[in-house]
């Protein structure tokens, strides 16, 4: 894929390397649900409080969040795509009232300063200005408010091939654990917490088929391989020569930090 192609899908929302499911329809985020929960326990939640989920995808995190927590829910993404789909879930789990569906840019959130108890941001920041959107958590939150990340983090220093693959073709930019800190902290956050995990396949399949079920995995693994763009950007001897050798180089960073009171 092109860099205008790149381009094309980050305006509609879609996050490049996770193309083939959204374009499928299915939940996908690096860790899957099982690094949804363990992030969910870096950051104290309590019934009641207002949240908010940036790059909200399908919807699962967000009407999880709702269910399991008590908590209201403000779900934010870019994509209309992901916004219908999102708001169809909300629908089916009877979370209407608990759980907003909003089309906005994480750039710009959609609410008051101090306003909210904790942000959740699960595979978002690598294809944003990361210091932009953090200062707009900070602004949005309470004091004494939490963020939590999901983001993809290296796990060993990179070859200029691999920042040229990830840049070039995956629009994305990243660090190693104690870069995102740094950024964490650099937006005024105190506490930042980091807990970094190697990708694990086995992993990413039990959250599809939890989530989807095994015929929603499969449909929208066909959905998202008919669109011929994704088709000719990965399925290709290159992305499929990278996998291999960049298996171990890259992994994914749960965050956490505290806005001051």
């Amino acid at each position: 894929m092109g860099n205008d192609q790149s381009a094309a899908r980050q305006a509609r929302g879609e996050s490049v390397p996770f193309a083939i499911w959204q374009t499928g329809g299915a939940t996908e985020h690096l860790g899957g649900i099982y690094a949804t929960r363990r992030l969910r326990q870096m950051c104290p939640l309590r019934p009641g409080q207002l949240l908010l989920d940036i790059g909200c995808g399908m919807g699962y995190t967000a009407c999880s969040l709702a269910r399991e927590h008590g908590a209201r829910v403000v779900a934010v993404d870019s994509g209309a795509r992901s916004v219908a789909e999102a708001r169809g879930r909300v629908a089916r789990a009877g979370l209407a009232g608990q759980v907003r569906v909003v089309r906005a840019d994480a750039h710009d959130l959609p609410c008051a300063a101090g306003s909210v108890d904790c942000v959740i941001v699960e595979s978002v920041l690598v294809f944003c200005d990361a210091p932009r959107v953090l200062a707009e958590v900070r602004r949005a939150l309470k004091p004494g408010g939490f963020v939590g990340a999901n983001e993809l983090t290296l796990l060993k220093p990179p070859t200029p091939e691999l920042l040229r693959l990830l840049a070039e073709t995956l629009s994305i930019r990243t660090f190693a654990s104690d870069g995102w800190r740094a950024l964490f902290a650099q937006a005024g956050f105190v506490d930042v917490r980091a807990a970094v995990s190697r990708m694990r396949l086995r992993e990413q399949l039990a959250s599809h088929i939890a989530v989807d079920g095994l015929g929603g995995y499969l449909a929208a693994a066909v959905r998202g391989l008919a669109d011929a763009s994704i088709l000719s950007a990965f399925i290709n001897r290159r992305m499929l020569k990278a996998a291999r050798q960049y298996a171990s180089s890259v992994g994914y960073g749960l965050y956490a930090g505290r806005k001051p009171l």
